[in-house]
């Protein structure tokens, strides 16, 4: 991913080989099976493929900073738009399963891609209030407040799971975002109200869920 455009817009612009999309494919659908990543044994026997070919095909969707691995292992930690450990925002699917994103956009993209209804269980940065939104048939059908805001960074360095995401968030009112904001002056980004942000997330995640054949 480059460094001069935010998440999602990256997202959409990473080409994956059929390789790797074979490899993606198997890693999402065990998460959304069992909540885990599957083990590089569990891929070789499944896809038939050598342990050599895993971890190489991993290695490439890392370098396109798709994936993060746990430093000096195969355990994968976070698979875009997935955390595989626990942040603030939760994605809690319609069959009940309970998974998070790494970001307030990824959440938002996580419904669309995998074209599902969701319901996200996040907090306000400043206030710390629990905001929840419920998505279905690609639509914002209900929020806990009427105008949710997204703060992005305005640059992006890899790995996005470490240095970006963490930073990516949502405040209950405009009031909050400005309050963090004149509280945060050394931070450069870009603000956007959740139904404007929400029609551009759609517009790249579609394609990267039929890509994954999700859609």
């Amino acid at each position: 991913m480059g460094t001069n455009n935010s998440a999602e817009e990256n997202q959409c612009c990473c080409m994956l080989t059929s390789e790797e999309i074979e490899v993606l494919k198997y890693i999402f659908d065990t998460i959304l099976k069992t909540e885990k990543p599957p083990t590089i044994r569990e891929m070789q026997l499944t896809l038939e493929k050598s342990d050599d070919y895993i971890i190489h095909t991993l290695d490439e969707l890392e370098k396109k900073d798709i994936l993060l691995r746990k430093g000096g292992t195969q355990e994968i930690v976070s698979i875009y738009p997935l955390s595989l450990t626990p942040t603030e925002h939760q994605i809690i699917l319609e069959n009940g399963k309970r998974l998070f994103a790494m970001c307030a956009v990824d959440a938002l993209g996580m419904p669309v891609m995998f074209h599902r209804r969701a319901k996200i269980v996040s907090q306000c940065k400043k206030c710390k209030k629990e905001i929840t939104i419920e998505i279905k048939n690609e639509r914002i059908t209900r929020v806990s407040h009427r105008n949710i805001m997204i703060w992005s960074p305005g640059r992006q360095i890899a790995p996005a799971a470490e240095t970006t995401c963490p930073s990516v968030n949502f405040f209950c009112c405009k009031e909050h975002l400005e309050e963090w904001t004149k509280e945060n002056p050394e931070l450069i980004g870009k603000i956007s109200q959740i139904k404007q942000g929400f029609s551009r997330i759609k517009h790249c995640w579609r394609p990267y869920g039929e890509t994954l054949g999700f859609r």
